[in-house]
């Protein structure tokens, strides 16, 4: 939905505001072991965000003349099964203010790093909540498509299009104490090329701890594509080190993350194919994770799916789904069978 309308400004001026979002929801079952008693359960849930996060914002752009536009986002997630925020923030998602020319874009506010679109980009199933890369993030990569790619208190530059090369980077200037000026800072630099077939992207992250600004957490991404027609192959690599165990939100330990799979076209829909390993240097904390699922449009904004998802843990680890109704004990698999709707507007 578009709102524009004249106003008394330069002729030159034109500005508009969008109203957007998605919603959706999904009915699956989770089978695991219970928390406290080992004993094996199936959970049924309905819940929301598993396709995507849902989310309704409001973006608009105003021409200030000679190839120069002012842009704001104001983004808020919702839980679609509830009715409830996703956050305690008015605008958790996105809250951001910026100029953009023809020599790129910079932003003020609280924005996305450039890891939240990488690692979208190069999942198979588009860094859905079933995804191994997002569920085995939970050992404490930034790096991922999630809030830990949120920053707040930022300034950011997205490049124009060079050929198929854009860089992008972020400043998160941090908790902005005088006592410790450096606590919870991030630095975030990102490279991405898609021309034909092609696709790949690096990323480097360093997030300060929040209260030992000395103490760094750094990550290192990779991830790449190849459109064969029929059948897109995926695959990322990734690395956690720097002053793990610290605290502050820094991980526990050191880690390293891959993820290989696929997207096949399947008559009207795609079927997605991801399988991936990470590998901590904790006692027993290492983890692997399978997903496939199968999602159809029903239309330009809608989008039927079903997928499942099955990770199997070390003894001291209890990686899944978010949310999982206690079946999440450390050392045992889960698995996730879900069906869903999402719809854009």
């Amino acid at each position: 939905m578009t709102v524009s309308g004249p106003r008394a400004v330069p002729a030159f001026a034109q500005s508009n505001v969008t109203i957007y979002g998605t919603a959706g929801a999904y009915f699956g079952l989770v089978n695991g072991k219970q928390t406290t008693t080992g004993k094996s359960d199936t959970a049924a849930v309905v819940g929301s965000g598993l396709l995507s996060g849902y989310r309704l914002g409001f973006k608009g752009s105003e021409d200030l003349g000679n190839g120069l536009k002012a842009e704001f986002a104001l983004e808020q997630g919702f839980n679609s099964d509830d009715g409830s925020s996703s956050s305690g923030r008015t605008f958790h998602r996105q809250a951001y203010v910026a100029l953009s020319s023809s020599m790129g874009k910079v932003g003020l506010g609280r924005q996305y790093a450039p890891g939240y679109a990488a690692t979208s980009t190069y999942e198979a199933t588009g860094g859905a909540a079933i995804a191994p890369q997002v569920i085995l993030a939970g050992a404490g990569f930034k790096i991922q498509p999630g809030s830990s790619q949120r920053i707040d208190n930022s300034i950011t530059y997205a490049s124009p299009n060079f050929g198929g090369l854009t860089i992008n980077g972020i400043w998160g200037v941090g908790t902005e104490d005088a006592t410790d000026e450096k606590a919870g800072r991030l630095l975030s630099i990102g490279a991405n090329y898609a021309n034909g077939p092609i696709g790949i992207a690096y990323v480097y992250n360093q997030q300060n701890s929040t209260t030992n600004g000395n103490d760094k957490q750094r990550e290192h991404y990779l991830g790449g594509s190849y459109d064969l027609g029929m059948v897109k192959l995926l695959a990322s690599y990734q690395t956690l080190g720097g002053d793990t165990g610290m605290g502050g939100g820094l991980a526990a330990a050191d880690a390293k993350m891959w993820e290989i799979g696929g997207i096949v076209k399947v008559g009207a829909g795609n079927v997605h194919v991801g399988y991936g390993m990470l590998n901590s240097d904790a006692a027993k904390s290492d983890a692997k994770s399978l997903a496939i699922a199968y999602t159809q449009n029903l239309s330009k904004r809608t989008t039927a799916y079903a997928g499942i998802n099955r990770t199997s843990n070390d003894d001291a680890v209890s990686y899944g789904l978010t949310g999982s109704n206690g079946l999440d004990r450390a050392g045992e698999a889960q698995t996730i069978y879900a069906v869903g709707v999402r719809h854009k507007f």
